[in-house]
């Protein structure tokens, strides 16, 4: 394509992007996220829609310690009474506002532009697993030594109650290697279950067109603990689909290496793979048990990781309501690319967003242009 037209066409993208359209107002989310890798290789610009659920960063700046932390919100701190302006007629508008939020959204959807789209991500974080015991119980050794360990025997690690031995057996193995959940983790995972059912059934709460898992033990369980009632409710059976990318950032800490295929479809035989989803581990590296060695996975490329995660199910998947079963790191990660500040989420939490997704520019040069997130009415 000639230069003049190609800067013509993007011209005319970015008038068609950013032009204001009064029937519909959506404030999203200011802060800049975007990390240099996102801003030249993305295909998508991420938002979140404010004034949909609360604002969690207003209560993680009064949160103890450091991180701050969220749990989970009744309803998922859904703003109750929030009028979408999408009712044409209030007599046969849905009486819930989850169901309001299910017709907002498929109203946005249906009346936006072709390279916008938006869909609400309910994201989890799994359970509490054997490797958050080690860890809290060894304190700062835990990435000194610990994690870079398979396992060990009781009488080599502080006295913990979570782990209690069958027969008090102190020379009993305990392993965290893609690591299982602990009896407190399947609760947390068994109260969202409990949660799910009642919010579903009173307040008409949606349930995901699709629910996505990370390929990890410790989110498979908790994924279908948590939706195992609520869909057989609703005469559906759990069909997980396993996303590579939905890993936690990627170390040499064992407990994020991933066991086979095999043993994930025999233990799960629910579940669906992404393609292309390989029978072993590809990305976790074993490397050298020396603190000062060790190559992580950098923020900025997890980030990208997470980028492409999005991108995909943006391109690939129709589902207005989505579920992403994943780990704290990730779930920052996923924050970072939807432009949402930074905290943490409590094991075994869930919390809600409404994601805006628009298409970047064609690529001039061999690459998408960049830039942050904005705040602007479409």
């Amino acid at each position: 394509m000639p230069v003049k037209r190609l800067r013509s066409h993007f011209k005319r993208w970015v008038k068609h992007t950013f032009q204001s359209r009064p029937e519909l107002t959506i404030t999203t989310a200011t802060t800049d996220c975007a990390t240099p890798s996102l801003g030249m290789n993305r295909k998508y610009r991420f938002t979140t829609v404010q004034e949909i659920f609360v604002d969690y960063t207003k209560d993680v700046q009064n949160s103890p310690g450091s991180p701050a932390t969220i749990s989970t919100y009744d309803q998922l701190g859904i703003i109750k009474e929030k009028d979408y302006d999408q009712d044409s007629n209030p007599s046969t508008a849905p009486s819930s506002q989850w169901e309001r939020l299910e017709t907002h959204v498929a109203k946005l959807n249906r009346e936006s532009e072709s390279h916008e789209s938006y869909k609400v991500i309910y994201v989890v974080r799994h359970g509490r697993g054997v490797h958050n015991v080690v860890m809290d119980a060894v304190g700062p050794k835990w990435k000194e030594k610990w994690a870079l360990e398979e396992g060990a025997t009781l009488d080599k690690l502080p006295d913990m109650p979570e782990l209690p031995s069958a027969r008090g057996d102190k020379s009993e193995y305990i392993s965290w290697v893609d690591s299982e959940l602990v009896t407190k983790g399947r609760d947390q995972a068994r109260e969202l279950a409990s949660d799910w059912v009642k919010w579903n059934r009173d307040n008409g709460m949606p349930i995901p067109g699709t629910i996505y898992t990370s390929p990890m033990d410790r989110c498979l369980e908790t994924t279908v603990l948590i939706y195992g009632d609520v869909l057989q409710e609703n005469g559906r059976n759990v069909q997980p689909v396993v996303k590579e990318n939905l890993r936690e950032r990627l170390t040499n800490h064992t407990c994020d290496r991933r066991k086979s295929r095999s043993w994930i479809e025999e233990k799960y035989p629910m579940c669906h793979f992404e393609p292309g989803f390989k029978e072993n581990d590809i990305l976790w590296k074993a490397r050298s048990k020396d603190p000062g060695e060790i190559t992580a996975e950098t923020e900025d490329n997890h980030t990208a990781r997470k980028q492409r995660l999005l991108e995909d199910i943006f391109d690939t998947d129709n589902s207005h309501f989505i579920s992403l079963t994943t780990h704290s790191y990730a779930i920052s990660a996923i924050l970072a690319s939807v432009g949402a500040p930074f905290f943490r989420v409590k094991e075994g939490s869930m919390l809600a967003m409404l994601i805006k997704a628009e298409k970047e520019p064609p690529p001039m040069n061999g690459n998408h242009s960049g830039g942050g997130t904005v705040k602007h009415s479409t």
